[in-house]
């Protein structure tokens, strides 16, 4: 089995560099069951965006480590605890695949 990261159904964002009145990288997003809001910069806005469609942590770290060119072991902690995190604020959702 397999498990794989995405975003939740309930949550609501905003990328910041769609809006053109006031450009900026952040990404904004809410969970619309408890109004719990997370501002996302650098790193933290590219997951987001990956996690468009449903990613392993494997998958993640690789994709992460390619784009920073940071090490495995630096990257995999930081990575897997902002996923810990943003699973614990219903902003993520885990998915099992067989």
């Amino acid at each position: 089995m397999s498990t794989l990261y995405q975003r939740a159904e309930s949550v609501a964002f905003v990328m910041g560099y769609e809006n053109t009145d006031t450009p900026d990288d952040a990404t904004y997003v809410a969970n619309l069951k408890t109004s719990d809001i997370a501002v996302l910069n650098g790193p933290s806005a590219v997951i987001w965006e990956i996690l468009e469609t449903p990613t392993s942590s494997e998958s993640l770290i690789t994709e992460m480590k390619d784009i920073y060119g940071v090490p495995h072991e630096i990257v995999a902690p930081s990575i897997l605890s902002f996923l810990k995190d943003m699973e614990n604020r219903g902003l993520i959702e885990i998915i099992d695949v067989s």
